[in-house]
């Protein structure tokens, strides 16, 4: 073999003892993007290679690490940005479609992923998964470049409520109950997921939340909190209980607890907006409470309530506000203290209805 084709062979070699899909799908993929029309031959040199090695293939390809990095470092010249974020940012790989998702957020065009397989820099190690070979991450560590971040404030300012709901499931990693969650908005959690695309910042188009990787979680995490907070101060201004305001880190949401004649009191939940889960329901789940919410239920909201009557705490009640209206959904058991909540509601320019 000559100098060039050796060298091919070794870096298809590597790729071949770490593929482990049965299907070469994947595998011939990467060496008709790598190696153009002499792919099917250093295939067939790798084979042979491989074989006439056994089990010191390993070994041999070691120790030709060096050597490896240098050729395909010749090829990185024109991905540095994009190799900066990869390793940076990534994890060295993963998911393809999550990788490509991730670039597209953070502004490279949809062609860079193949492109950096061309280049040698990432490999599938099966259908679907890709990896950067194990000798060049020294090397791409000390990449450089410049990926800016988005301004997480700014880009969030903008959003309707459903896009609100979409950021704080990915900031914070939480899955909704499902059918409260169509009870409220209408859809399935999954349809909400698969239409989000926020420039930037966040794209469900593949199925799953993927978040821009630059962006620095306990930030984004920070916002969604400072946001809500600000939202539900406002909130309480319109319904005006009495009791001091704190808000719940772990509820995410406003909180009053208003006390009533004779000692009954009520925990007052304030949400702008409401990822339903079980940390909502499991959030003093004992207590009278009543969950605000500033969103127009969906039509079905109390037929699909009625079929999971057992699944939600019996002493916590649902309002809606939307526009003018306060639509209340009462608990299942009535104490004075929501009587007398609803009294602040009577009392504040909110046109009440009741959806049970």
């Amino acid at each position: 073999m000559g100098e060039q084709l050796s060298i091919d062979v070794l870096e298809g070699a590597y790729q071949l003892i770490n593929y482990d899909d049965e299907d070469d799908e994947a595998l011939i993929q990467d060496f008709n993007l790598r190696y153009g029309d002499r792919y099917a031959d250093v295939l067939r040199q790798v084979r042979e290679f491989i074989s006439s090695l056994g089990e010191n293939v390993g070994e041999r390809i070691k120790r030709s690490y060096e050597l490896l990095a240098d050729y395909a470092m010749d090829r990185v010249r024109g991905f540095g940005d994009a190799a900066y974020a990869l390793v940076k940012y990534m994890g060295l790989g993963g998911n393809e479609d999550v990788l490509k998702v991730q670039f597209r957020l953070m502004g490279f065009n949809e062609d860079v992923l193949t492109e950096l397989i061309r280049a040698g820099i990432l490999m599938h190690k099966r259908g679907g998964v890709v990896f950067v070979p194990e000798y060049l991450i020294p090397r791409l560590l000390e990449v450089s470049g410049d990926i800016p971040a988005p301004n997480v404030r700014e880009l969030l300012s903008g959003l309707d409520q459903l896009g609100y709901v979409a950021v704080e499931s990915a900031a914070f990693g939480s899955r909704p109950i499902g059918w409260l969650f169509r009870a409220i908005y209408g859809i399935d959690f999954r349809e909400l997921v698969l239409k989000t695309r926020i420039d930037n910042i966040l794209d469900g188009s593949i199925g799953e939340l993927v978040l821009n990787p630059t962006i620095d979680l306990r930030e984004l995490r920070m916002v969604v909190h400072e946001m809500k907070d600000s939202s539900a101060r406002a909130m309480r201004r319109v319904i005006s209980p009495h009791g001091q305001y704190t808000y719940s880190k772990v509820a995410r949401c406003g909180i009053v607890y208003t006390v009533f004649g004779e000692g009954s009191r009520e925990l007052i939940m304030l949400y702008p907006w409401i990822v339903p889960s079980r940390r909502v329901l499991d959030y003093h789940p004992r207590e009278d409470r009543v969950i605000v919410i500033m969103h127009k239920p969906n039509e079905e909201f109390t037929d699909i309530m009625n079929e999971h009557i057992n699944d939600i705490p019996p002493r916590t009640g649902f309002v809606f506000i939307s526009g003018g209206d306060a639509m209340v959904y009462k608990p299942q058991s009535m104490g004075r203290a929501f009587d007398s909540f609803l009294d602040f509601l009577y009392r504040s320019n909110l046109r009440v209805t009741y959806l049970n």
